[in-house]
């Protein structure tokens, strides 16, 4: 394998990965892995050239920088795959700190003639590359899992290259600035040819996460209701497959909220759809507010909303349900011709496992109902029909159960 025909080929591959990785970052700005991949492919493209031109200019305008950047270009690689999986912005900055301490020591010992300097870079760039694909398994789950561990793979593969390159390094060229006479040295350029093949499998890699965000996105978008952010129907059923399936296996309570804002169709005919538009939006922060983590909240009609409980009780979800109500009876939004004001009527029901997630929904839309033709602005909470022959209320909704406040 000619050494110059090599680089010659790698570079212009490099060169269509670069372009195609900042085009595809310029159209997914709001996916912030793809700007440090394109960054990290531009400091490799960088990287490559100077290495290229080995032997043609002094050390220090090639091998220097080249072994520098290559560090850098990694770092920015960490970065992107962590934007990815770990999906949390860096908050302490020592890993940066660290890098640029070892890039700026690494010049020096070249400078200085020290033996063995490239340690510097290579010991490094070997914790960096485990750490990487420890990062990978260990963060990378649901739709990310599969192509989190290919990369761990292909990450262990470079360290495992990067290790055979420095042990070659340090027992026969422990001079960087020699290291142009490796160049008839097939090990060393098998080697790599290995680590151009790596960086191509990373690259590959790369744009597969950028397809698996943007499935995940869709996804998600056809779950989520555009104009509130809240979940729509289908998200809801999904959440409820999952929540009623682990109430029936542990026996842990589950009760479902729905509510609907009253008068809804005089707000828009007297205030217009912008308006009705703005109060589902209040609505669904301020329903937000009052919700754990783990609960589940969805607009299931034109004004009408769901909340899904786990771990509650009737008597806590109606609880949540009259803060809610209370809240919004106090709201005040903002608008263009004055503040908006509106009520919301609520309906409480628990999960019963022989009659299922329909019935549960169902016997809360019917407690929400009868909270509205007894006046609306009120919560009330389902109870089963009584025995023929007793009173039995309307709409099997209990009366006792209407004032918390």
């Amino acid at each position: 394998m000619d050494y110059g025909t090599f680089f010659f080929k790698n570079i212009a591959t490099v060169i269509v990965f670069t372009v195609s990785m900042c085009v595809l970052s310029w159209y997914n700005r709001r996916v912030p892995g793809m700007r440090w991949f394109a960054a990290a492919l531009i400091t490799g493209l960088a990287k490559l050239v100077l290495q290229g031109l080995e032997g043609k200019l002094p050390p220090v305008y090639t091998d220097l920088p080249a072994n520098d950047l290559y560090l850098i270009s990694f770092m920015m690689q960490w970065m992107g795959l962590r934007c990815f999986v770990v999906r949390k912005p860096l908050r302490k900055p020592w890993p940066w700190i660290l890098a640029g301490v070892v890039v700026v020591a690494y010049p020096v010992m070249f400078l200085a003639r020290i033996p063995y300097s490239a340690n510097v870079l290579n010991v490094p760039f070997l914790f960096l590359c485990g750490a990487t694909a420890w990062m990978m398994l260990r963060y990378g789950r649901d739709a990310f899992l599969t192509i989190s561990r290919v990369t761990g793979a292909i990450l262990i593969g470079q360290m495992a290259v990067a290790a055979y390159r420095a042990v070659l390094t340090n027992e026969i060229y422990p001079r960087p600035w020699k290291t142009v006479y490796a160049q008839a040295d097939p090990r060393w350029d098998y080697s790599l040819a290995a680590g151009a093949f790596l960086a191509a499998c990373m690259v590959m890699c790369e744009l597969w996460f950028l397809v698996t965000e943007l499935r995940r996105e869709l996804a998600a978008q056809a779950r989520t209701d555009p104009l509130t952010g809240a979940l729509n129907r289908r998200g809801m059923e999904e959440a409820a497959a999952r929540e009623t399936a682990r109430s029936m296996r542990h026996g842990f309570p589950l009760c479902m909220i729905m509510m609907d804002i009253d008068r809804f169709k005089r707000l828009n005919d007297s205030r217009g759809h912008a308006a009705g538009d703005r109060a589902l939006q209040a609505l669904v922060q301020l329903v937000k507010s009052h919700l754990r983590g783990q609960d589940v909240l969805a607009r299931t009609g034109g004004e009408e909303f769901a909340v899904l409980l786990p771990d509650t009780p009737a008597a806590g979800a109606l609880l949540v349900a009259e803060r809610v109500r209370r809240d919004v009876e106090q709201l005040e939004i903002p608008f263009e011709s004055g503040p908006i004001r509106f009520t919301i009527s609520a309906g409480v029901a628990p999960f019963n496992p022989a009659r299922g997630f329909e019935t549960m929904m169902r016997h809360a839309d019917a407690a929400m109902y009868a909270a509205k033709k007894s006046g609306r602005n009120q919560a009330l909470v389902y109870s089963a029909p009584q025995p023929a022959g007793e009173k039995r209320p309307a709409n099997g909704v209990s009366p006792s159960a209407v004032s918390l406040g």
